[in-house]
């Protein structure tokens, strides 16, 4: 029997919750990869992961002998000899190279001629040797942004690797990894006197470690668990969970047997906000609040333990006690908070360093209310509202609740301010102004949000850049490409007719106080925008050659950015697209061949063939159809009437004599050519598409 069931299981120490699902997956897919490229043939593979291990199962492992075609094609026969008929250098060479002579080399025969070559049929390394290569070779492949070093090896992971067990049905396939080597004893739980747990053969996992522990492999079916059993908690006491989906993967990720619990609050807590109270269960004690029919926080809470205790008791009062000390906290802070207005807090930012070459959180507000007041035109917000929003935006930095929860900075701004009675549109934006604060996030909701982080992210960013903290291909300290790209969603997908050039001189003029000419900085701003243009837009899905030829023109007004590739994307699509963009083609490279440029007027005299008196009118009837829609930027429209060229241009060049004997004539059909090429390049660069 051929087909075998291969377990491959990698002990560590506890991996970081937050990527213990990624790893996983990209063990997974390297392992993969790694078998298509030595040919090995395989059902299915299952992937599991716990805190303390990674592990993959193959099912039905093709473990027979395989063999591999090896082909080198080398010189053409009348390059490989001489005249003579002995080998040339060219020859030696390749032959020495396949390890042969020359005379040992066959012949390959084509329609284009013939060539030495060399076939050989090898057979490949057996598969219980390349088994443990494959998997250390899987492992070290995995992307990880920070790597611990152990032991005398040197050898780098997320988290130390402390156990290897490779087992191809019953049997144990010797090997190092990692310079471990490997057995056939699994980690047992962490809490387990038994550090190991036995297993005979590769079929029985992950069964067996359920058996010996309750230990769920299965991150998904752990996962799974784990929401069920919150639920059926929080439902005996009449509640529901709202499912947070980043805490779940992180609780899946900390424990292997998960263990569900309910456990209460003293009800004075409820009077704290409901946005501290959630952040302090979810975020700072990972539990799940439980909400009533009218989505009003219970004073219960529900914990997931990795330890299965008889005395459950005990682990519920300590948890409920360590929960009553932060929660304490969280209600200390917010009402010695609520003793001044949020508004009192502005002149305490000027103690408050924002960067130490572009001073204080309070200059940092004083130049938010400038960019603000100028932006709000823009984006159709209340002038006033703005920069009563830019003058509270940082004050709640400075709050007892934000030094102790920082995360919720923005959002107790938003509480704070609601409570003093600020205008709810004012308010909102306080919390907006952080928004998008990663890829995919959502973007402000309210005009006065929007403006609010746009002019925070440029005020950074331009800032950044004036003191010299540039990004470098590798290193990006101050998030100015997650900043960039926060603006730039912003402003397309609110379709606000902001101009990037005009937002960095706004933002560069109000970090300038030695008034030196900062055209250069405001370049490199641009460029480092533009790029990030380019990259998102190839991220959303929009083909390349359509992203280059609307930004080979240099603008920086992103809405008529989206705009015309919006509409050549939908060009494209249609079916008369191909006609017209190969006529443009043609259109340009007969103009390329001539050596002068062309230009000057058309000499309707000249004109004498019907097709291009029609073709000739058809220009001048565009010029009038489209004059109107060029100038309300409708691109859409404009393309679409272009196509009524298309007949046109394939007339006259099928009836008429472009390079007429005539000169003036000549030129004159040139000229045509010229005026046709003006206006198909009005909109884009038509030759990214060709």
């Amino acid at each position: 029997m051929t087909k075998k069931v291969l377990l491959i299981e990698i002990g560590t120490e506890e991996l970081p919750s937050r990527l213990l699902s990624r790893t996983s997956l990209h063990f997974y897919n390297n392992f993969i990869k790694e078998l298509n490229y030595f040919n090995i043939k395989y059902k299915n593979i299952e992937y599991f992961s716990t805190p303390r291990r990674l592990a993959l199962k193959i099912i039905d492992l093709d473990t027979k002998d395989r063999f591999i075609d090896v082909k080198k094609r080398g010189p053409s026969i009348a390059d490989a000899y001489n005249i003579n008929n002995t080998p040339t250098e060219a020859a030696i060479r390749w032959a020495k190279n396949c390890g042969i002579n020359v005379h040992e080399a066959s012949h390959l025969k084509t329609k284009k001629g013939s060539w030495l070559f060399y076939h050989i049929r090898k057979k490949q390394e057996n598969i219980e040797l390349l088994i443990p290569k494959i998997t250390e070779s899987a492992l070290k492949k995995i992307s990880i942004e920070k790597t611990m070093r152990w032991d005398i090896n040197n050898e780098k992971f997320s988290r130390p690797i402390r156990n290897i067990v490779i087992l191809l049905d019953e049997k144990i396939i010797s090997g190092k990894i990692f310079n471990i080597p490997s057995n056939n004893f699994l980690q047992n739980h962490i809490s387990s006197t038994e550090k190991t747990i036995k297993i005979q053969n590769a079929k029985e996992y992950p069964s067996i470690l359920f058996e010996k522990n309750n230990i769920i492999a299965d991150y998904k079916v752990r996962k799974e668990i784990i929401i069920r059993k919150i639920k059926e908690k929080a439902k005996k006491i009449n509640g529901f969970i709202k499912i947070n989906t980043f805490l779940i993967e992180e609780v899946t990720a900390l424990v292997e047997s998960p263990i569900v619990f309910l456990a209460t609050f003293k009800k004075k807590f409820l009077a704290i906000p409901k946005k501290i109270l959630v952040y302090t269960i979810e975020k700072q004690q990972k539990c799940f609040p439980i909400y009533n029919s009218k989505k009003n926080i219970l004073p219960y809470f529900i914990f997931i333990s990795n330890i299965n205790s008889k005395c459950s008791k005990k682990i519920i009062i300590g948890n409920e006690k360590v929960m009553h000390a932060r929660l304490s906290d969280a209600e200390f802070f917010f009402k010695d908070d609520r003793k001044t207005k949020l508004k009192e807090n502005l002149l305490s930012l000027k103690k408050v360093l924002f960067q130490k070459n572009l001073g204080s959180l309070y200059e940092k507000t004083l130049r938010l209310k400038l960019l603000i007041k100028w932006i709000a035109k823009y984006s159709c917000s209340n002038v006033e509202d703005s920069i009563r929003a830019a003058l509270l935006s940082k004050c709640d930095l400075v709050t007892n609740v934000v030094c102790a929860f920082p995360e919720l900075q923005g959002i107790i701004g938003m509480y704070y301010a609601l409570e003093d009675q600020e205008k709810k549109d004012i308010s909102i934006a306080l919390k907006e102004q952080y928004l998008p604060s990663f890829s995919g996030d959502k973007l402000p909701c309210t005009p006065i949000g929007c403006s609010l982080s746009i002019s925070d992210k440029i005020d950074t960013l331009s800032g950044m850049f004036y003191v010299g903290n540039i990004p470098s291909a590798d290193k990006d300290p101050f998030a100015l490409r997650r900043l960039a790209i926060g603006i730039i969603r912003i402003i397309i997908i609110k379709n606000i007719p902001l101009d990037l050039k005009d937002l960095v001189d706004k933002s560069l003029e109000l970090h300038n106080k030695k008034n030196i000419n900062y055209s250069i900085i405001s370049d490199d701003i641009i460029k480092f925008f533009m790029a990030r243009v380019f990259n998102w837009y190839q991220e959303t899905g929009y083909c390349i050659k359509i992203i280059k030829s609307v930004l080979s023109y240099k603008s920086t007004n992103l809405k008529d950015i989206n705009e015309k590739i919006q509409a050549i994307s939908y060009f494209q699509k249609t079916e008369i697209s191909k006609s017209i963009i190969l006529s443009i083609k043609r259109i340009s490279n007969i103009l390329e061949k001539e050596n002068k440029k062309i230009n000057g007027c058309i000499n309707i005299k000249l004109i004498k063939e019907a097709e291009e008196i029609i073709l000739f009118n058809q220009l001048k009837k565009f010029h009038n159809d489209t004059k109107d829609l060029f100038i309300e930027k409708k691109y859409k429209e404009i393309l679409l009437k272009m196509t009524d060229f298309d007949i046109p241009i394939y007339n006259f060049f099928n009836k008429v004599k472009i390079y007429h004997s005539n000169y003036e004539i000549r030129l004159n059909r040139l000229i045509l050519l010229q005026k046709l090429k003006d206006i198909f390049f009005k909109i884009i660069n038509f030759s990214y598409l060709y």
